[in-house]
């Protein structure tokens, strides 16, 4: 035996149990778990004839003793202690380990404490932090009769604090992660939004309860299942087999609309977790805006002849002059025309926006883009030369889309229109035209000019109905606030999407992509 195997080996054996215990320690989810390990396997690595957790409470306005190898006779008082008594209060207070040899000579021992272990019989004590990072959470605490620890019994003391450091640790995470699925748990089934997510395997991962009265589905029918198999709704099955982020109106098989949301889920990290889907059942929402169309319409349609009227006799009397005041007298008539045709503006772009909305177009035929932005800048070449604006157009030689010609040109007839009305005297417009690059790109339109742009706070609205940008750059340029919103509801209904980006003063970009031809 080589010299000094003696004393290696024993410890040698410790060591290993040390590796043991503190293995059992990372598993344990619960802070009894971690204090059950250490009764029971800590006299192992480090004999004792008393040991003790000694944690501090939640203020930090001490500590309080766990005892873990209690004593038979007298008990550790069960208090709050001060970082000033007793020998555990030394180590949490220096954030350093202490050895005594003989426990009764040490000056800020307490009687219900150290004076207790005394009184037992216990001489050699031995303390060591436990800590969380730079802070001390508490101390471990060991007493025995026997010899006084050593070195190396103060070493292996310092692994078991940092094993129940860390155990400590995975406690909380373990605490953290089931109050965040307790809460997440409560928020599914308590919402009235039906909830499915799919895995990057393609297998359903969580269904929640909203599913089953929309769906019929149930999280017990359903997850770890491939979602092929276990979607039986075909519309929800198609928008995870496209696997792409977006909002659509899928038809309940009870005959009620549902707008599902779908969008990636990630871990903080990054990483791909899978894809949900969050349907909200939106028919009193369908039914409700129906009925405001039904009534816009018919209202619309019902004004038709009023106004026309008006306008009529507008004109009638704009050619009846009377002898004196004839210039104020015509002046009254025109404003009356002019609001007449404003109004008549109006009905027919609500008609038009009603048709659109309520899909009551003709079958789509292929149609080439640049061949119809072509017509509509010639259709604006008077209204541009008379402001002095130049405008041009980039785009190749063909794009092949699919639509309906009237819908596609009255797009192209607002884009540059209003990119010519807003747009000063001598500036540029330029409409840009993209083709498709590979299979199931779309074609990107754009038209940019160097007008007097959107301000940020208008640029959200833009699309909607009746909205206009009120400021004084915009002050005298007519319209009825709905030519946008006509042409966002005209590119979405052949399947494409719409967009701006606008600085205020300097121009503004209106983009639009279609479904190339195939």
């Amino acid at each position: 035996m080589a010299p000094g195997a003696e004393s290696i080996e024993p410890l040698a054996g410790r060591l290993r149990r040390v590796g043991e215990l503190l293995i059992g320690l990372s598993g344990s989810p619960v802070p009894t778990h971690v204090f059950q390990i250490l009764a029971e396997q800590a006299h192992a690595v480090l004999p004792h004839d008393y040991l003790a957790a000694c944690l501090e409470d939640a203020e930090q306005l001490g500590y309080v003793v766990h005892s873990l190898a209690p004593l038979s006779g007298e008990a550790i008082a069960f208090r709050l202690f001060t970082r000033d008594e007793g020998l555990p209060g030394r180590a949490i207070r220096t954030g350093r380990a202490h050895l005594v040899g003989e426990l009764g000579r040490i000056t800020d021992g307490a009687p219900d404490l150290d004076g207790v272990l005394v009184r037992a019989g216990l001489q050699a004590a031995l303390a060591v932090p436990i800590r969380r990072g730079p802070e001390v959470q508490g101390a471990l605490l060991f007493a025995r009769r026997s010899a006084p620890y050593t070195l190396d019994d103060l070493e292996i003391a310092s692994l078991l604090a940092a094993g129940v450091s860390g155990a400590f640790e995975t406690c909380r995470a373990y605490q953290a992660l089931a109050d965040e699925r307790g809460t997440l748990a409560a928020v599914l089934t308590s919402t009235a939004d039906a909830v499915v997510m799919v895995g990057q395997n393609g297998l359903v991962l969580l269904v929640n309860p909203a599913a089953h009265a929309m769906l019929g589905l149930t999280a017990e029918g359903a997850v770890g299942r491939p979602f092929g198999q276990a979607l039986a709704h075909e519309p929800l099955r198609r928008l995870f087999e496209a696997w792409q982020p977006g909002v659509a109106e899928l038809a309940l098989p009870d005959g009620r609309v549902a707008q599902a949301s779908l969008v990636f889920v990630t871990t903080e990290y990054g990483e791909s977790v899978g894809l949900a889907a969050i349907l909200r059942d939106i028919t009193l929402l369908k039914n409700l805006e129906q009925m405001k169309n039904d009534f816009v319409n018919t209202v619309s349609h019902d004004l038709k002849s009023p106004i026309m009227a008006i306008a009529m006799t507008a004109e009638l009397l704009a050619r009846t002059v009377p002898s004196t005041g004839a210039d104020a007298y015509r002046e009254r008539c025109q404003r009356i025309l002019r609001s007449a045709n404003q109004m008549t503006a109006l009905v027919s772009d609500l008609l038009d926006l009603g048709k659109i909305e309520a899909g009551l177009e003709g079958p789509g035929e292929p149609l080439d883009l640049v061949e119809m932005v072509e017509d509509a800048i010639r259709a604006q070449a008077a209204q541009a030369e008379s402001k002095g604006i130049a405008v041009s157009r980039r785009a190749p030689p063909a794009a092949r889309v699919v639509g309906v010609r009237a819908r596609l040109a009255q797009v192209l007839a607002n884009l540059v229109g209003n990119a010519v009305k807003y747009t000063r005297e001598g500036g540029r417009v330029e409409v840009v035209v993209e083709a498709a690059t590979d299979d199931g790109a779309p074609v990107r339109l754009r038209v940019v000019d160097n007008g007097i742009g959107i301000p940020a706070r208008d640029l959200p609205h833009v699309f909607d109905k009746f909205y206009r940008v009120r400021n004084a750059s915009t002050s005298g340029i007519s319209g009825t606030g709905l030519g946008l919103a006509i042409t966002r509801s005209i590119v979405e209904a052949h399947r494409g999407r719409i967009g701006v980006e606008s600085v205020e003063g300097a121009g503004s970009t209106f983009w639009v992509e279609l479904p190339a031809a195939g």
